[in-house]
Protein backbone atom coordinates (compact mmCIF):
# COMPACT_ATOMS: atom_id res chain seq x y z
CA UNK A 1 0.00 0.00 0.00
CA UNK A 2 1.42 3.69 -0.52
CA UNK A 3 -0.38 6.74 1.34
CA UNK A 4 -1.20 9.82 -1.32
CA UNK A 5 -3.42 12.58 -0.93
CA UNK A 6 -6.58 12.90 -2.61
CA UNK A 7 -9.21 15.34 -3.09
CA UNK A 8 -12.56 14.48 -3.69
CA UNK A 9 -16.11 16.24 -3.45
CA UNK A 10 -17.49 16.28 -0.40
CA UNK A 11 -20.69 15.03 -1.50
CA UNK A 12 -19.28 12.31 -2.91
CA UNK A 13 -16.91 11.43 0.30
CA UNK A 14 -20.46 11.28 2.31
CA UNK A 15 -21.60 8.59 0.42
CA UNK A 16 -19.14 6.09 0.21
CA UNK A 17 -18.93 7.30 4.11
CA UNK A 18 -22.28 5.90 4.58
CA UNK A 19 -21.61 3.24 2.24
CA UNK A 20 -18.79 1.54 4.27
CA UNK A 21 -20.95 1.60 7.64
CA UNK A 22 -23.98 -0.85 5.96
CA UNK A 23 -21.50 -2.88 4.46
CA UNK A 24 -19.29 -3.02 7.52
CA UNK A 25 -16.26 -2.05 5.47
CA UNK A 26 -13.42 0.64 5.42
CA UNK A 27 -13.23 3.79 2.80
CA UNK A 28 -10.25 2.78 2.02
CA UNK A 29 -11.47 -0.75 1.03
CA UNK A 30 -14.51 0.99 -1.29
CA UNK A 31 -12.59 3.74 -3.12
CA UNK A 32 -9.44 0.75 -4.34
CA UNK A 33 -12.54 -1.11 -5.31
CA UNK A 34 -14.25 1.49 -7.24
CA UNK A 35 -10.31 2.45 -8.72
CA UNK A 36 -10.07 -1.32 -9.92
CA UNK A 37 -13.78 -1.85 -10.97
CA UNK A 38 -13.16 1.20 -13.05
CA UNK A 39 -9.63 0.44 -14.81
CA UNK A 40 -10.67 -2.94 -15.59
CA UNK A 41 -14.02 -1.80 -17.21
CA UNK A 42 -12.14 1.30 -19.18
CA UNK A 43 -9.38 -2.00 -20.59
CA UNK A 44 -12.69 -4.11 -21.28
CA UNK A 45 -13.53 -1.54 -23.75
CA UNK A 46 -10.53 -0.61 -25.44
CA UNK A 47 -10.60 -4.35 -25.92
CA UNK A 48 -13.92 -4.74 -27.45
CA UNK A 49 -12.52 -1.63 -30.05
CA UNK A 50 -9.60 -4.35 -31.57
CA UNK A 51 -11.81 -5.93 -34.38
CA UNK A 52 -10.25 -7.66 -36.48
CA UNK A 53 -11.65 -8.20 -40.24
CA UNK A 54 -13.52 -11.24 -40.95
CA UNK A 55 -12.77 -13.09 -44.65
CA UNK A 56 -14.82 -15.77 -46.45
CA UNK A 57 -12.26 -18.48 -47.24
CA UNK A 58 -15.00 -20.72 -49.03
CA UNK A 59 -15.81 -24.30 -47.95
CA UNK A 60 -13.80 -26.23 -44.97
CA UNK A 61 -11.17 -27.87 -46.77
CA UNK A 62 -10.20 -29.82 -43.12
CA UNK A 63 -10.44 -33.27 -45.27
CA UNK A 64 -8.40 -33.80 -47.91
CA UNK A 65 -5.54 -36.18 -48.08
CA UNK A 66 -1.88 -35.06 -48.95
CA UNK A 67 -2.71 -36.74 -52.96
CA UNK A 68 -5.25 -34.05 -53.14
CA UNK A 69 -3.48 -31.36 -51.76
CA UNK A 70 -0.01 -31.68 -53.50
CA UNK A 71 -1.26 -34.01 -56.17
CA UNK A 72 1.15 -35.98 -58.41
CA UNK A 73 4.77 -34.97 -58.55
CA UNK A 74 5.72 -33.15 -61.78
CA UNK A 75 9.57 -34.29 -63.00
Amino acid sequence: MVRTTLRIEEGLKKQVELRAVKESTTFQAIVNQALRDNLTNAAHKRAKLLVLPKFNLGVPLDNLTRDEIYGEPKW
